[in-house]
């Protein structure tokens, strides 16, 4: 720490500090409009100028001028004040004062700070800008007009998104923000930019004409989306989210957003929403009372096993120990799961043997603070954007080395010095077999691994997975995989990260078994920036977890659950916020499933093609609606608390299993909290946890590592087949499984789903890109758009599997890889 004075002030600050950090810790206010605390130091607006005594009181830049021992500083000066106000003369000089029809009015920076300084005259004359507005982005708005060249946008998009999509073009005068050979914008429309813009030149095209900012609600609460636990505020006014708020300040990606979390909040008050319960009767559903549907349901449930219940990890902790508690104390069945039945399983039979636990052993916060990121799978930041940001940053800030493997390239690859090593699609757990094996044989092993259970058997099974052995199957060469090995050994501290989801079906217990040896072997456990991170898929899959939401030894998985239904021995099903038809493997499985089952309940937020089917349909409320926790995929416990009000016929799934307990006979929780409470008590790692506190501040659930190494299973390598392509599926960027199709931003961005091959293989097959192609595999047939890119290796196309319209579960029935054929 150093000391200072600051307006007569003696104050201590970091050594690491500028002025102006130094300043805002201490409680003085300077003025900017260049600086966020994410970003690097800028200096382009200047103003933030002070006066430093030991410079001869020359005006410095507060925000570019480190602290030093015995500073004298003063912020506010007469001649200061005069400097500030001549800088706003100078920047509204080619302003438009456009302010009442410019939705950042209330919001703006520019317009605060000449309202602070009383600029109401400008000494200086000039022509306005004239700059073409443009339109070209559906969701981001850019008006060069408005723009003070702060260079926050630029800077942003570069330092922290990684896409590089704006930057200053031109010089003098003539200097504006552009994209390349001055295009419209055309980016990964995350709306960072417009996050960090201070004044109007950057605008949320939905938010546009709402509302004004004086006007909104602000309302704090946890993304519904993946699993990362991204904190946001929420713009409301009458009831209604009509758009996400920054603040620098919020969580630990400081208000950083996805496109996803920042554009996808319009489902929350879609007129689409479901809105009184439905009773199917005559072959038609009709709407019913609550009290008529809930005396259905109920009166099916008093099935004992022929029961069972296929849950969404997008349910709050509350909720789906109240959903577990019906199910077991009241129904009388174990039969219940979520994800699939396998989405889950790298956590809850991988990890459950590997470390004795159904979690991470590491957080988010440990990836800027490793030596060596090791990421499995490209697509860790389509599944994840917030945590690609942190990446992003550390490998361009800090310079933290990334090695990647995967069976295509990314965004990821793109970082400077990234090595991503290509393998052939479903060879993961042989390549990371190969590895273990690589690093027992050149001793690079911690000297007491030895003594971990089961040790000898791993090192027994690995010597069938020697590098050159593997390098044949994979598609790596044996160097390429011994390089892996010993980078990663021999780092101090190195992080692995894969993302898990109904897309993955070869992230199971296998290939997380086989990343638990790696971090087991080399002792890069229980130390800061190190470990394993699980990337879960939804906004509380590890809360679905940790609550118990999946069969024990003797209920039935989800897959077996459809089984079930399909030869009788299920007769009721109940489904809270899952769309099986859409999202699970195999689609004509799973509808003659759903079709042959007696009867089906669904509770959901929109008619989807489950809900459709069913006998009886409850419409439940939304994150925004709710009370209740979320955890994260790295154990952060968050208390979400409703943003609005929900419509007076929905009831949260939290009210439908409590309403169903109480017909059922049961005990029922009187509130959430409450019920919280006994979670807490019965939850590892979540002992002293209350709903009061986590209002407060959000708490990590710990992780208690009992190391042991498990021999993983490789499966057999997939035969190529004669004029075919191998197809993988999983997330694109803008989507998180099927709820983002009624976000209207995602949908505005990417619609449609669509297959993704490379440039070789369109050239030989005489395919254009945009060309609609019929893809076709032993299951079915689909008819896609194309995208030809560079990222994807020969043999190999890539179908997301988020939409309805054409579900990629019709071309693929679970398989990790499925060979197709494409024809125009």
């Amino acid at each position: 720490m150093v000391n200072l004075t600051i307006d007569d002030k003696q104050v201590t600050a970091p050594k690491t500090a500028t002025i102006y950090e130094a300043a805002k810790m201490n409680g003085v206010n300077i003025p900017i409009l260049c600086h966020d605390k994410k970003l690097k130091p800028f200096g382009a607006c200047r103003m933030c100028l002070v006066e430093v005594e030991q410079m001869k009181g020359r005006q410095i830049p507060a925000c570019t001028t480190p602290v030093t021992e015995g500073m004298i500083i003063r912020t506010s000066t007469p001649d200061i004040v005069k400097a500030r106000k001549m800088v706003l003369e100078l920047l509204l000089l080619n302003h438009p004062l456009d302010c009442p029809v410019c939705d950042k009015a209330g919001d703006c920076d520019l317009q605060n700070l000449t309202y602070e300084y009383k600029v109401d005259t400008n000494r200086f004359v000039d022509e306005k800008f004239h700059h073409e507005i443009d339109y070209n982005n559906p969701l981001i708005e850019r008006d060069m007009n408005r723009c003070v060249l702060c260079g926050k946008c630029a800077r942003i998009c570069d330092e922290i998104v990684s896409f590089g999509a704006l930057t200053f073009i031109d010089r003098g005068i003539e200097t504006k923000i552009g994209c390349e050979f001055e295009d419209g914008l055309n980016c990964e429309f995350c709306g960072s930019c417009i996050s960090v813009c201070p004044v109007g030149s950057l605008l949320a095209r939905p938010f546009k004409f709402k509302a004004r900012f004086w006007s909104l609600t602000k309302q704090k609460s946890v993304c519904g989306y993946c699993g990362t636990g991204c904190n946001l505020t929420l713009g409301v006014k009458d009831n209604k989210v009509l758009t996400t708020l920054y603040d620098e300040n919020q969580g630990f990606h400081k208000g950083q957003l996805c496109v996803r979390g920042r554009f996808g909040y319009q489902f929350i008050n879609s007129d689409k929403r479901l809105t009184s319960p439905l009773v199917r009767r005559n072959g038609r559903l009709i709407e019913a009372s609550w009290e008529e549907a809930l005396e259905v349901v109920a009166a099916r449930l008093k099935g004992g096993n022929s029961v069972a219940a296929l849950g969404s990890s997008r349910l709050t902790n509350e909720e789906l120990t109240l959903f577990k508690k019906l199910m077991l104390e009241n129904v009388g069945s174990s039969n219940f799961d979520h994800s699939a039945g396998y989405a889950h399983s790298a956590l809850t039979s991988g990890f459950a043997r590997s470390f004795g636990t159904t979690a991470s052993p590491a957080s988010i916060l440990d990836i800027q603070k490793t030596d060596l990121l090791f990421v499995i799978k490209t697509d860790s930041y389509e599944t994840h954007p917030v945590i690609g940001f942190e990446i992003n940053m550390a490998v361009k800030n800090r310079g933290i080395k990334l090695n990647i493997i995967s069976d295509k390239r990314g965004k990821l690859s793109k970082l400077p010095g990234a090595n991503t090593f290509v393998h052939k699609p479903g060879s993961e757990v042989s390549v990371l077999n190969a590895i273990a094996k690589s690093i027992l044989d050149d001793k690079l092993a911690v000297g007491s691994v030895d003594s971990v259970q089961g040790y000898a058997e791993l090192a027994e099974a690995l010597k069938a997975y020697t590098p050159e052995a593997v390098s044949a199957l994979c598609g790596l060469t044996a160097e390429d995989i011994k390089k892996i090995a010993r980078e990663y050994a021999s780092a101090d501290k190195a992080l692995i990260l894969f993302p898990i989801g109904q897309g993955y079906v070869s992230h199971n217990q296998e290939m997380s078994c086989a990343v638990a040896n790696l971090s087991i072997l080399t002792g890069k456990l229980g130390k800061e920036g190190c470990g394993v991170l699980c990337m879960s898929e939804k906004n509380n899959s590890q809360g679905a977890v940790d609550m118990g939401f999946f069969p024990r030894a003797d209920g039935m998985n989800a897959q077996q659950i459809l089984d079930a239904c399909k030869n009788g021995s299920v007769k009721t099903l109940f489904v809270a916020g899952e769309n099986p038809i859409v999202s699970y493997p195999d689609k004509s499985k799973v509808t003659t499933a759903l079709e042959a089952v007696e009867f089906l309940i669904v509770s959901e937020l929109f008619m989807t093609e489950t809900a459709a089917m069913a006998d009886v349909v409850l419409p439940a409320c939304s994150f925004a609606e709710k009370d209740g926790t979320f955890t994260s995929t790295d154990r952060r416990v968050q208390y979400v608390s409703p943003s609005i009000r929900k419509n007076s016929n929905c009831k949260t799934d939290f009210e439908i299993f409590s309403a169903l307990i109480s017909k059922l006979g049961g005990q029922t929780p009187v509130s959430s909290s409450l019920l919280f409470s006994e979670i807490s008590s019965n939850t590892d790692g979540y002992a002293g946890m209350t709903h009061v506190s986590l209002r407060k501040e959000s708490a990590f659930a710990s992780v208690n590592v009992k190391p042991k190494l498990i021999v993983p299973k490789a499966s057999a390598a997939v035969s190529s087949e004669p004029g075919k392509l191998a197809m993988v599926t999983g997330s694109a960027l803008y989507h998180s499984g099927t709820l983002s199709q009624f976000g209207e931003g995602p949908m505005h961005v990417c619609p449609e789903a669509y297959v993704e091959m490379s440039r070789k293989d369109a050239a030989n097959l005489k395919i254009h890109d945009k060309d609609i192609v019929t893809v076709s595999s032993p299951t079915g047939s689909l008819k896609l758009n194309v995208k030809v890119t560079a990222r994807i290796p020969e043999g190999l196309v890539f179908v997301p599997y988020h939409f309805s319209a054409a579900p990629v579960n019709a071309i693929w029935d679970g398989a990790p890889v499925t060979m197709v054929s494409l024809t125009k």
